[in-house]
């Protein structure tokens, strides 16, 4: 009730009632001791005997109280008008900064930084601007990398198609270095499609805020679907799989949700050693679906684990042919359409687990309540 009346500790409100409460006193005392310095105790003496039987004295008493009104009525003016300019400054200064500063962000600087030492609303704005700024410069800098990313991982690929092309021009060539080029025109063509359709794939991610194809998916059918479409890959690499999975269902996009474990499954096959593991689990922990995905192969340190999800972030360079960098990335943003979770554990040279989880469906009651 108190905070309610009087605002929160250091807050603006309670800082304006403090001014209004010490502004009322210095009113009341100086009205009191000019007050006594007009009518001083003659005159009070005076009051005391007077009988009120002439219109003179009737006019004297009137002018003294006149005289006492105006008193408190200027010192309450003047003593007002200093609590406006000093709680106006007060409130008007920082804003005025921090307009300058938001006019400056608007104009693409963002080296700025505002201090202040405030505990009430305009530092907690202070504070909240600061961080703005620096989360802006943040993106600034993570649009610039993309930019920069997608336009090497595009040149690269047409630039050796365009080489290999040239060479077939030449007519003096075997038939095995035609074959070879021929294949690496295919393999680079490949690549550069791959790219382009999960960048379409990352953007259209990033620009839906929600998802719109829900239905129910069978969990277990889906990652054994997709070893089915891995089987070339992980039988090449001799891989065992351990797989211990319940039978669970979530309700979200079934392409969408299918693309996880595709991209996951990939991942662990492509780090897994030769004649490696792999364990998958499946079950239900703390009204979540929690799925485990791990593999036993070359891991990642602290540095490697912070950076997974980072668009064209490769951790083992020599798969970098195999791969654009962007499937974790998406795989994030599929999971947080999803209202569900990612981790990462993970150390170097020992393996890696991801871990998945995706919010239990409540059933909705049948009883509606009035």
């Amino acid at each position: 009730m108190f905070e309610k009346i009087f605002g929160k500790k250091k807050s603006i409100q309670r800082g304006l009632i403090r001014d209004i409460i010490i502004g009322n006193v210095i009113v009341l005392v100086a009205t009191i001791i000019g007050f006594f310095l007009i009518v001083d105790n003659q005159a009070l003496n005076r009051l005391l005997q007077i009988e009120l039987t002439s219109e003179q004295e009737i006019e004297e008493i009137i002018s003294i109280v006149r005289r006492a009104i105006f008193l408190l009525i200027l010192n309450s003016i003047f003593i007002s008008l200093v609590i406006v300019r000093i709680t106006s400054k007060k409130m008007i200064l920082p804003i005025t900064k921090l307009s300058s500063a938001a006019k400056k962000v608007a104009a693409g600087d963002f080296s700025i930084k505002l201090e202040t030492y405030r505990e009430d609303e305009v530092g907690e704005l202070t504070n909240n601007f600061n961080d703005m700024v620096k989360n802006l410069e943040s993106i600034e800098s993570l649009q610039k990398e993309f930019v920069d990313n997608v336009s090497h991982e595009i040149k690269t690929p047409i630039t050796s198609i365009q080489g290999f092309a040239q060479l077939l021009r030449d007519d003096n060539i075997s038939k095995e270095e035609k074959n070879e080029y021929i294949d690496i025109i295919e393999e680079e063509s490949s690549r550069l499609l791959n790219l382009s359709t999960n960048i379409l794939k990352l953007s259209k991610l990033q620009n839906q805020s929600k998802i719109t194809n829900i239905e129910q998916i069978d969990i277990s059918e889906q990652i054994r679907k997709a070893l089915s479409l891995l089987e070339p890959k992980w039988r090449e690499k001799a891989i065992v799989f351990n797989i211990s999975m319940d039978e669970k269902y979530f309700y979200g996009d079934e392409d969408l949700i299918f693309q996880v474990w595709i991209n996951l499954l990939d991942n662990a096959i492509k780090f897994s050693k030769q004649n490696g593991k792999i364990d998958i689990n499946l079950k239900e922990k703390d009204n979540w679906i929690e799925i485990r995905i791990k593999d036993h192969g070359i891991g990642m340190d602290e540095d490697e684990k912070s950076k997974v999800f980072t668009r064209f972030y490769q951790i083992d360079k020599s798969h970098s042919a195999k791969g654009t960098g962007l499937g974790l990335a998406i795989v994030k943003r599929i999971i947080e359409l999803s209202k569900g979770k990612i981790e990462i554990e993970s150390k170097k040279n020992v393996g890696t687990t991801v871990i998945i989880k995706l919010p239990i469906e409540k059933e909705e009651s049948e009883v509606l309540v009035v």
